[in-house]
Order: C-alpha cells, then sequence, then structure tokens
C-alpha cells in the first residue's frame, strides 16, 4: 500500500478514530499490529508469512542470546539468525541479478543456461525489515539491549506501519522501548506531524513525481546531448531527495499522530560541505547502520590508513548493494567510498571554518553527489557509457531552455519546502507567533499537492530496496 492512494488514507483515518478511544496501550499496539498487516498484506499477502517468520527468528534468536550461559552458545545463536536473515535478503534481492550475471558470462563462451532465469519476485521493503531486525539481535548479543519477551510487543515493533516500508531503520532503544509506555499528544506535536505530512506530500507529489517524468525521458541510452545528461542528473538528485525524504516526512508525520517519535532519516543535505557530511545527513539510519554494524567491528579508523580505505571502499560497497541488485549500485558506492577515503587521506577539514572554505567544501561535495547520482540512476555499464559519450556534444538546442525552466522551478521549489520544514513546521509555537504565516503556508502546499494530485505516480523509488 502506497503512502500516495486513497486506501492509505482511509486506513490510517479509520486507524487514527479509534486509536485513542482504547484505554490501553497495549490494545492500542493489537490494533495497529492489525494495521500494519492490512497495510503490508495489501501488496501481497503472500509475504506476510515470510515478514512473519523473520520477526519470529529475531524474537527467538534474541531470546536465546541472553539466556544463553557461555559465550559460545551466545555467538551461535547470533551467527545463525544474522546468517538466516542475510540468506533470505541474498536469495529473495540477488538471486535474479547474479542469476542473470552468470548466464551472460555463460552465453559469452556459448553455453546457454536458462535454468539460471529465475524471476524471483523481490518482497516489499525487505532491506529495511531485515536490517532493523539484525540490528535488534546484535544489541541484544552486545547487551546494550534486553531481548524482548512480549511476542506481541515485538511483531508490532517490527511491522509498524509508518516507518515499515521507507524506514527509517530503527534502533530498538529508541523504537521499541516507545511501545511499552502509553502515548499522548499534545498540541505542539499535532501541529508538527501535520506540518510534516503536509510537506511530505507536498515533496511526493509536486516535486517528485514532476521531475520524474522528466529524467525518464532524459535518462535513455543514445542520449545525444551533454546539457540534457546535465539537467537530467541535476532533475533526479531533486527526484530522488524529494521523494525519500517526502515518505520519511509522511511516516514520522504519521508516526507523531499515534504518539510515537521516529528519527530523522534526512537533515539537509544538499547543504553538507563534504563527503562525510553528505552522509551524515542523508539517509542517516543506513549511514549509521553501516558504521555501527560494518565499518566499526571491520576496525575502522583504528588500524591505519591502509585499513580505513579498504574497509570503507567495503561498507560503501555493501552500501551501494543495498540499494539496489546491479552493478551500477556497487559503483556508486566504491564511488562515494573512494569520496570519503580521498578526504581522510588528505585530512581534508569535514567542517571547514571559513566561509570560502566552506563554499569549496559544498562545491566539491555536490560535484561528487550530482555525479554519483548519473551512477545510480544509469540502469547498467551501457548506459553509463552512453551518458559519458553524449558529454562531448555540447549544443544547445530549444528543449534546453524547457528543461532549464523545469530545473530552476524544481530547485527553487525543493529549497523553498526545506526552508518552510526547518524555519516553519519544526519551529514551536512559542518561537513562532507567526500563525496566519503557518497557516497560509500550509494552505498553500495543500492548494499545489491537490493541483498536482492527477500527475501523481503510484511507485516510490526506494520500494525496491
Amino acid at each position: 500500500m502506497s503512502f500516495v492512494s486513497l486506501p492509505f488514507i482511509v486506513l490510517f483515518a479509520g486507524v487514527f478514530l479509534l486509536y485513542f478511544l482504547l484505554r490501553s496501550f497495549r490494545a492500542q499496539n493489537a490494533l495497529l499490529l492489525v494495521a500494519s498487516c492490512i497495510f503490508y498484506g495489501w501488496w501481497d499477502w503472500r509475504f506476510l508469512s515470510l515478514m512473519l517468520g523473520l520477526s519470529l527468528l529475531s524474537y527467538a534468536a534474541a531470546i536465546k542470546i541472553e539466556h544463553s550461559v557461555g559465550s559460545r552458545q551466545r555467538n551461535a545463536w547470533l551467527i545463525f539468525c544474522v546468517v538466516a536473515q542475510l540468506a533470505c535478503l541474498a536469495y529473495f534481492k540477488y538471486a535474479n541479478f547474479f542469476g542473470s550475471s552468470l548466464a551472460a558470462a555463460l552465453n559469452g563462451i556459448g553455453l546457454h543456461a536458462l535454468w539460471l532465469d529465475l524471476n524471483v519476485i523481490l518482497p516489499l521493503a525487505i532491506s529495511f525489515h531485515t536490517f532493523q531486525l539484525i540490528a535488534y539481535v546484535v544489541d541484544v548479543w552486545r547487551r546494550e539491549y534486553r531481548a524482548e519477551h512480549s511476542v506481541a510487543t515485538f511483531l508490532t515493533f517490527s511491522f509498524f506501519f509508518p516507518q515499515l516500508i521507507a524506514g527509517p531503520i530503527e534502533r530498538a532503544e529508541h523504537l521499541l522501548e516507545q511501545f511499552k509506555r502509553p502515548r499522548n499528544l499534545d498540541a505542539n506535536t499535532v501541529r508538527e506531524s501535520i506540518g510534516l505530512l503536509v510537506l511530505g506530500y507536498a515533496m511526493k507529489i509536486v516535486i517528485a513525481d514532476s521531475a520524474g517524468p522528466i529524467v525518464d525521458s532524459l535518462f535513455v541510452p543514445g542520449q545525444p546531448f551533454g546539457w540534457s545528461v546535465l539537467f537530467a542528473t541535476v532533475l533526479f538528485g531533486v527526484q530522488i531527495y524529494a521523494d525519500f525524504l517526502g515518505y520519511s516526512l509522511i511516516a514520522k508525520g504519521c508516526a507523531g499522530l499515534l504518539g510515537f517519535e521516529l528519527i530523522w532519516n534526512f537533515r539537509f543535505p544538499y547543504r553538507a560541505v563534504s563527503p562525510s557530511d553528505f552522509w551524515r545527513r542523508w539517509h542517516i539510519s543506513l549511514s549509521r547502520w553501516l558504521k555501527d554494524y560494518v565499518y566499526i567491528p571491520l576496525g575502522g579508523n583504528r588500524r591505519g590508513n591502509a585499513n580505513t580505505v579498504a574497509v570503507l571502499l567495503l561498507t560503501m560497497a555493501l552500501g551501494g548493494l543495498w540499494h539496489g541488485a546491479a552493478w551500477n549500485f556497487v559503483l556508486w558506492g566504491v564511488f562515494h567510498g573512494i569520496a570519503l577515503a580521498l578526504w581522510r587521506l588528505f585530512d581534508v577539514p569535514n567542517q571547514p571554518q571559513t566561509p570560502i572554505g566552506r563554499f569549496a567544501g559544498w562545491l566539491s561535495t555536490m560535484l561528487i553527489v550530482f555525479i554519483g547520482w548519473s551512477l545510480f540512476r544509469a540502469t547498467g555499464p551501457g548506459m553509463i557509457g552512453s551518458l559519458i559519450a553524449s558529454l562531448v556534444d555540447w549544443r544547445w538546442v530549444p528543449v534546453h531552455w524547457e528543461l532549464l525552466r523545469a530545473t530552476v522551478t524544481l530547485v527553487l521549489a525543493m529549497v523553498l519546502l526545506d526552508y518552510i520544514q526547518l524555519n516553519i513546521i519544526e519551529q514551536p509555537s512559542s518561537q513562532n507567533s507567526y500563525g496566519w504565516l503557518r497557516a497560509a503556508t500550509l494552505g498553500s502546499i495543500i492548494t499545489l499537492s491537490l493541483l498536482f494530485l492527477d500527475r501523481h505516480r503510484p511507485t516510490f523509488i526506494y520500494f525496491q530496496f
């Protein structure tokens, strides 16, 4: 079920109306669990059993880890659970990828392996779900969190529908704890949550879904013009940010209206002044997950520059592969890993102190980020080669005026919505007395969203992850 759909609006409205009529937070949890199953099952009921099985595996393994006496037993349960989770993720997400890669290699030597055409269906949001469950089990193994013994509470945490399909990847110490106590609303929470919902829908419908068709028309094999590639890359950067941020804001707003607090998954990443700063702002929950469960356990920056560079490249390559089963995602991750390594090796400040330094850091970071987006959006090595070849032809043709206007309009709209989020929606009413300004701003966003509603596309870029 998509956030940008009538069934979701009806489901959430029904849950919200019933939710605070229930006196017990345990009854509220039961309602949320039922709603989450409906939400996920709306896409395909067959995969509910898979997600339930993965959740119950983590639930049971965490209890076994906590009750195990010796480290050997604890380690065995951890390894069993993590390997099982990753094996399931690998099969559903990467079987087609590796099967097609092997088939192509065999075809190159004259062998036709039709049996490698697997056509495995990718379960919705399995990557988010798997990483959240692994983080829970590892945290219990590290004795940073106690295992949850209520299966109902754990399943509600595991299936919580506002953040199930688009994140953020939450830690148990933050989100699971909120299912164990009563939830209440106050005026500021309601105001901010509604503001985040409106802003999220505007980001998704007005900006992301306006940029999407233009990007699709430009990222094509044989694209002849360098200017088209440039505009396509900038517009894709706008699209993916508005798309993912929009869903994250909707998730945070929905959770807020139910009395929950989700972490911020984006904090104005296009203001970053270094690659490291970018990854502290972009997809924050995934960045922290990779740092805490891959980068640091492999040695991080504790074993010299050579090990640091190797671990950075491996971590970012895995981060790229998490995004999709294709070599362009791996290349995108390695590209960012090289940028992070260069900043570290040459001791470039991650937070320059002078205005000139900050501008230089911002400009170089944005060049890296948007070159990376062209790799991310390309559908394969052939597409990457085609895009590079087009950069030799910088003729200006009439269509580029239209692309320029669209790019400038959508970039300015994105900047405006970022400003509204930071300076109007997130400001408590005691610090921002311009109630009429907030009302006019939200009213304008709602009006724009309604005007663009017939143009929305039901897809969400991160559904595939």
